[in-house]
């Protein structure tokens, strides 16, 4: 039983010393000021005082038996030390996720845009039923198109005739219901944001009048209009609320293509 003890401890003590000099190479290939503090750190307070622990401990304290005081003393710092690294590596590896899932997001986000198919209506969904449909933030999407389905017919049923302003709004309903569905940290409440800024320049592009008044004022009723045709029950009024509160930052206007479709 000693033997396998014994093993334990030494196969321990190498594992630990590998992943010590594993993160001490930040020294070595450090790619700004932060890696290299924090290697430096890891070499001058725990890699060479885990070696000494390991290696030399002993028979230092043997031939030195008043330093025994000294290191009780530095122990304490020595375990603080080895607590707050572990913290703080795990910290970082949970950032690194989180911007990874964040990351994720918003590639998604991006990569959503209307089609001429749904501007042309050659994938209309089937009216849903709305109790169902109002019973949920993100309500039903028959076609995937990250339309509502009631939204999307509504805007076919008001504007029939017009393929320019049907794809302005549709881009702008699109942009919204992201906005209901995918967020959940401010970085990605931003990029929804920004999308949104975009579907609502492109549906000024759809206004024809005399005075910037009147332009003003016919794209403050087409804004309303869509955010009625989304944001139809208090669930979602309630969900986009939330989304300001908790998750609002400056940010920059786009410099992208206002319209995913040019009609």
């Amino acid at each position: 039983m000693e033997i396998f003890k014994k093993s334990a401890v030494s196969l321990g003590k190498i594992l630990f010393l590998t992943a010590l000099a594993y993160l001490s190479l930040w020294i070595l290939f450090a790619q700004n000021q932060i890696q290299l503090a924090i290697g430096f750190f890891i070499i001058v307070f725990i890699t060479i005082p885990t070696i000494f622990i390991f290696f030399f401990k002993n028979n230092f304290l043997a031939k030195y038996p008043k330093m025994a005081i000294l290191w009780k003393i530095y122990r304490v710092f020595y375990i603080i030390f080895i607590i707050l690294v572990a913290i703080g590596l795990a910290l970082g590896q949970y950032k690194a996720f989180k911007d990874g899932e964040t990351q994720k997001t918003i590639d998604f986000i991006n990569s959503k845009k209307i089609t001429l198919d749904d501007v042309m209506g050659k994938n209309l969904p089937p009216k849903p039923d709305q109790t169902l449909n109002d019973s949920t933030i993100a309500g039903i999407d028959a076609n995937n198109n990250y339309i509502r389905d009631d939204v999307e017919l509504a805007i076919f049923e008001k504007y029939p005739n017009s393929a320019k302003i049907r794809a302005a709004e549709l881009q702008y309903a699109q942009a919204l219901q992201l906005e209901l569905t995918q967020v959940y940290n401010s970085q990605i409440y931003i990029r929804v944001l920004q999308k949104e800024d975009l579907a609502y320049f492109c549906l000024g592009n759809t206004i024809e009048a005399k005075t910037i008044k009147e332009v003003s004022d016919l794209l403050d009723l087409k804004d309303e209009e869509i955010n009625d045709f989304v944001l139809n029950t208090d669930l979602r009024l309630n969900k986009q609320s939330n989304n300001f509160e908790k998750y609002m930052r400056g940010y920059a206007s786009p410099k992208e293509k206002e319209c995913d479709i040019e009609i």
